[in-house]
């Protein structure tokens, strides 16, 4: 019975948890094109490292030299570096990471949120306990077929969850929606600052109940400050321009 009790306490003390205050090591795989390497990657709020026996592949960043860190999902991190690739004609180096033991917390998206010095891509939503100002049920659409969630609004981010593809769900403050529209009526539209191969990542939601015409007054509020005037009552959940019998300034 002790020693079970020994072994328990040894499991919750040495996986996914930090090993000093907001420092996080992992035993993870760095993915290459042919075969991969094993080590340690460790996360802390000044850089993150690679630390392997193949010293070619080792490696430590500090946050403003990483272009992009994406949090793909509990278990697997790819982080998009300014090293030139040569022989692959200048492109950017793509580091991709999947985590042997342990996991990607709330608590870690949280970290890499506050330390990223360009937007993160995370499937792992910071934890936070306040209530969405809207929420409806959606379909992301992907090229071919989607996957069902539930779109929430609220009033510093929006957040897009999947449980049908948890890989799929992801986190975005106002700050990182580099563009928003409403085609129609039932389609919600987020063009964000991640990258794909040809440009900036859109995210675009087939609604499956209607969203009240203020949820893109509200959206479009914050994603657009400088470019939308209006008074700060209508950016609130409970106003619109017709009910405030005022419309929106254009841009000359």
């Amino acid at each position: 019975m002790c020693r079970l009790s020994l072994i328990l306490f040894a499991i919750i003390f040495f996986v996914a948890t930090p090993v000093a205050a907001q420092n996080y090591e992992f035993s993870a795989e760095h993915e290459h094109t042919l075969r991969s390497c094993r080590g340690k990657l460790v996360i802390t709020p000044e850089k993150i490292e690679y630390q392997t026996e193949h010293k070619d592949h080792a490696r430590v960043w500090r946050y403003d030299e990483l272009q992009q860190i994406k949090v793909e999902s509990p278990k697997k991190l790819e982080l998009v570096s300014y090293e030139d690739q040569k022989w692959r004609l200048g492109l950017d180096r793509v580091f991709k990471f999947k985590l042997l033991e342990g996991e990607i917390t709330a608590e870690i998206s949280t970290l890499l949120l506050k330390r990223a010095t360009r937007p993160l891509v995370t499937s792992v939503a910071p934890a936070h306990d306040d209530a969405p100002a809207f929420e409806t049920p959606v379909k992301h659409l992907h090229r071919f077929g989607g996957c069902i969630g539930t779109l929430k609004i609220y009033p510093d981010r929006v957040v897009y969850e999947s449980k049908e593809m948890p890989s799929d769900s992801r986190f975005w403050r106002y700050s990182e929606i580099q563009n928003f529209s409403q085609s129609e009526r039932y389609r919600f539209e987020i063009v964000s600052f991640e990258d794909k191969f040809g440009g900036p990542k859109a995210y675009n939601f087939q609604l499956r109940e209607a969203l009240p015409a203020t949820a893109y007054d509200y959206v479009w509020a914050r994603v657009y400050p400088s470019k939308f005037r209006r008074d700060d009552r209508l950016a609130q959940p409970g106003n619109s321009q017709t009910a405030l019998g005022k419309r929106p300034a254009t841009e000359q």
